[in-house]
């Protein structure tokens, strides 16, 4: 009776090897497909920061966004991200209680208020050691939804 169930088990196993074989692995490497996705969301354009580390521009719903890297090794090598949104402090509310509401009411993404009175809205992620194409890509979706609920808290 064990040796049916075994050899059923076993074969479920084997049939499951190819598709782990087929999730590649992305890395800093890989910055063309990491363009790709983000395209999916909206206008995007590669470009450098002021520290000649390569870095994205893009509009999500048509609000601007920055996406800059860390932990480079000589502007290459970078292990985490963090995307980046302004808003104008004018046309959202800024006041300490507003945003102090929104980062303990969401779990993604966190809200402040920059020098100039802007609302700022930032969402890190960490990808050292690689990260699947599905992983980046929903990570690219969570920012999308971050810009959303921020847009409609904030208004």
């Amino acid at each position: 009776m064990l040796r049916p169930m075994a050899l059923c088990a076993a074969l479920m196993t084997l049939t499951a090897l190819p598709a782990l074989a087929e999730t590649s692995v992305l890395t800093f490497d890989d910055l063309d497909t990491f363009e790709e996705l983000l395209s999916g969301f909206g206008s995007v354009e590669r470009d450098t920061d002021g520290e000649d580390d390569p870095m994205f521009r893009g509009r999500i719903g048509g609000v601007p966004y920055t996406l800059y890297f860390y932990g480079c090794e000589e502007h290459a090598d970078c292990n985490n991200g963090t995307f980046v949104a302004y808003f104008d402090g004018a046309d959202y509310s800024t006041d300490a209680e507003t945003i102090n509401e929104y980062n303990n009411s969401y779990r993604f993404g966190k809200a402040s208020v920059d020098g100039d009175g802007d609302l700022e809205i930032n969402y890190s992620f960490a990808f050292k050691g690689g990260i699947t194409r599905e992983a980046l890509d929903d990570t690219f979706d969570w920012w999308r939804v971050i810009l959303e609920q921020a847009e409609e808290h904030f208004e």
